[in-house]
């Protein structure tokens, strides 16, 4: 089976250069080539991705956007398209953990900030690989729900997380979600905007 975290890698890259260095994303804010600095900071420089959460490494984050500001897009396109070899996302088993929601969100991020675009359809590894990734995205998204949050892929499964909340009349309350694994994956994501699901 492909590897879909390497796939997703280089369909970004693609999408990203057809839409140009200025184009919007669903990212607020960003750019493509923001957003492609993004990649290459987390990958490259780790101590500097820390700056997106932790304010004592803003200054080390900032360093490296402003020096990849200068870069030509293009060849910043290939940093993200080829990773280094010592990068844990280039090991055996570790590369679709940590890249595949990573890549899949972000080609997304791209694609739906078009004014025109319409819904992929992946190959069926790809969608498992993409379940996998919406059953580890499910656990930190259900931690921040009220109550018990369960996705339904039709044809891939069923999984729930979180604790059942009690409603105003005692009833034990939650969501579901159901759609193709990339519309859950992207609504667990924080797309839930953009995300073609069914809540309830």
């Amino acid at each position: 089976m492909s590897n879909l975290a390497r796939t997703e890698r280089l369909r970004l890259v693609d999408t990203a250069n057809r839409a140009g260095e200025d184009a919007p994303t669903l990212c607020e804010g960003w750019t493509t080539r923001d957003l492609a600095t993004h990649l290459v900071i987390r990958e490259r420089h780790p101590a500097a991705a820390l700056g997106i959460f932790m304010s004592k490494f803003e200054g080390k984050l900032k360093e490296q956007e402003q020096a990849y500001a200068a870069m030509p897009y293009s060849r910043l396109l290939g940093l993200v398209a080829s990773p280094p070899r010592w990068t844990p996302g280039r090991w055996p088993g570790v590369e679709s953990v940590m890249n595949t929601a990573e890549y899949v969100v972000h080609h997304e991020d791209i694609r739906r900030a078009e004014i025109e675009w319409i819904p992929r359809r992946l190959s069926l590894p790809e969608n498992r690989a993409v379940w996998t990734a919406c059953r580890t995205a499910l656990l930190p998204f259900a931690a921040k729900a009220k109550g018990r949050v369960t996705i339904v892929g039709p044809g891939f499964g069923r999984h729930s997380a979180g604790k059942p909340a009690r409603g105003t009349e005692g009833n034990a309350s939650g969501i579901t979600i159901t759609g193709e694994p990339v519309e859950i994956l992207l609504y667990l994501m924080g797309r839930e905007k953009h995300a073609l699901v069914d809540v309830k």
